[in-house]
């Protein structure tokens, strides 16, 4: 019997711990899922990582990664 293998540790948004599907990189230089960060930005000036200030509440798409999230979905499915 073969194991499952397990999806990266980074395909998963580090505030809700949910496999990402719109990941989007913030300014404090990590990625999470868009309507996880969203959430947390309209809470909270700060990164939910490092809890530094943020300088800019933009998210920029992380195309490679939801690139590698569902290259990864479609082999396991």
């Amino acid at each position: 019997m073969v194991a499952e293998q397990q999806p990266l540790a980074s395909f998963f948004c580090p505030i809700s711990m949910v496999l990402m599907t719109d990941p989007v990189s913030c300014c404090d230089g990590n990625t999470y899922e868009r309507s996880s960060i969203e959430t947390w930005l309209q809470l909270h000036p700060s990164s939910p990582l490092t809890g530094a200030c943020l300088p800019s509440k933009q998210l920029v798409p992380n195309f490679a990664l939801r690139s590698a999230i569902q290259e990864w979905k479609e082999q396991h499915a």
